[in-house]
């Protein structure tokens, strides 16, 4: 077993993080505790998955994991990446302390930072079943996904799918199983394709640029500049065409939201996280 607590560079916000693991967390992927301020997913290391379970505070994260002791170094180096645990937020702060539109937002939450996924493929995966659906349909679609090509783990878990499984089941299962329209379907099989012909594995980095993903049928503007941000954990990407951004910019058009954000660089993504934890309107 591992047991360490994972310092923060600086200081974090435990409600936001919970607030953003939880709705992403799928049935049989995560078991999410905001209560407890704990969350538990499986993490794919080089020797096999570990059940792991990060408890937050406002300073860093308490870590406890199935591992030896001989894959505590690429755990915790997981767990700080995919956290944004390692990121000093000293200078962007500063940056945006004179903003107009940015320094109440990160003077009221100075600590906001930019959560990732463990997994390439699950940002990629999961951005495509989310697109023009509502949260929860989301994640209703996430968790038959996993249900139907998760490889089983420790703690009732699943590991999120490789895109192998799907390719080995074929398009039209996919579609049956999840639920999906046609069009869907076929984008998350080619996306499935791609990270396949990059010999994509559990642990490894984003395969794809932008341009890759904008060449695969299904995948606009949006979802390439949103896994640039999430996917790719880009700090200066930005997703002008976000409703919910726009919205925070009280209702300004995707080309007037990325003007405005040439004033945020080199802090983009910093950016987006504050404007979208600004927005006030109910989550379905």
């Amino acid at each position: 077993m591992i047991h360490e607590f994972l310092e923060a560079n600086g200081k974090l916000d435990p409600g936001h993080m919970l607030h953003v693991l939880g709705i992403h967390s799928l049935p049989g992927l995560d078991i999410h505790e905001p209560k407890l301020r704990r969350h538990t997913r499986l993490v794919a290391l080089d020797s096999g998955p570990s059940l792991a379970t990060v408890e937050f505070t406002d300073e860093g994260v308490g870590l406890s994991a199935d591992a030896a002791p001989m894959d505590a170094s690429e755990l915790t180096r997981k767990i700080r990446a995919w956290l944004d645990l390692d990121t000093d937020l000293a200078p962007i702060q500063e940056a945006f302390s004179q903003d107009h539109m940015l320094a109440p937002l990160v003077k009221a939450k100075p600590w906001l930072r930019s959560v990732g996924y463990l997994n390439a493929f699950e940002a990629a995966a999961t951005t495509i079943l989310g697109q023009q659906v509502s949260l929860a349909a989301g994640r209703t679609f996430g968790g038959r996904f996993v249900e139907n090509y998760g490889a089983p783990g420790p703690g009732e878990l699943r590991l999120f799918p490789a895109p192998q499984s799907i390719l080995a089941k074929g398009v039209e299962q996919l579609r049956e199983r999840i639920g999906l329209t046609n069009a869907r379907a076929a984008t998350l099989f080619a996306m499935a394709e791609a990270f396949a012909d990059r010999g994509f594995m559990a642990a490894g980095e984003f395969p794809l640029t932008r341009g890759e993903l904008l060449a695969l049928r299904g995948v606009g503007p949006w979802t390439a500049d949103y896994l640039q941000m999430r996917g790719r954990s880009d700090p200066d990407a930005f997703v002008p065409g976000d409703l919910v951004l726009r919205r925070a910019l009280d209702g300004t058009s995707e080309r007037e939201a990325a003007k405005m954000s040439l004033a945020w660089a080199p802090y983009r993504s910093y950016a987006m996280v504050h404007l979208w934890a600004s927005d006030s309107t109910p989550k379905k």
